[in-house]
């Protein structure tokens, strides 16, 4: 597809997919000098909207991209390679710690709206004669 129509499915704008193109996180097909999208850059933008929804940078997406894309799981790693995948555990195990964080935030906000809901309740009713 035509990045017209690949705008539409995923509901990014054009000047978006060409900066995701320009720094390395879409590399779509190129035939007869027109890019041509195809159905797993969808679902690669979908991630790549749901990760910075998560709170990753582009840059963090792009490295857990390409790691994920050139890992080859039966392979022995290098100590450099070590290095790496325990840079991107940490990164990941920070960002769960901050969603954690969040969420239980989110719990104390809902607890004290529903108490003051309860309270503006109790008041109306008390007030309604």
């Amino acid at each position: 597809m035509k990045i017209g129509e690949f705008a539409e499915c995923t509901g990014i704008s054009k000047d978006t997919i060409r900066y995701y193109e320009k720094i390395g996180l879409l590399q779509p097909e190129v035939k007869n000098k027109h890019r041509e999208y195809q159905n797993h850059d969808i679902i690669l933008v979908e991630t790549i909207i749901k990760l910075k929804q998560t709170g990753f940078s582009l840059q963090e997406i792009k490295m857990l991209i390409e790691w994920s894309n050139n890992t080859d799981q039966n392979k022995e790693l290098t100590q450099e390679e070590v290095q790496n995948v325990l840079q991107i555990k940490e990164l990941f195990q920070n960002k769960y710690e901050q969603k954690v964080r969040r969420e239980n935030n989110i719990k104390q906000i809902k607890q004290v709206l529903r108490k003051v809901d309860y309270k503006i309740e109790q008041l109306l009713e008390r007030n309604e004669g």
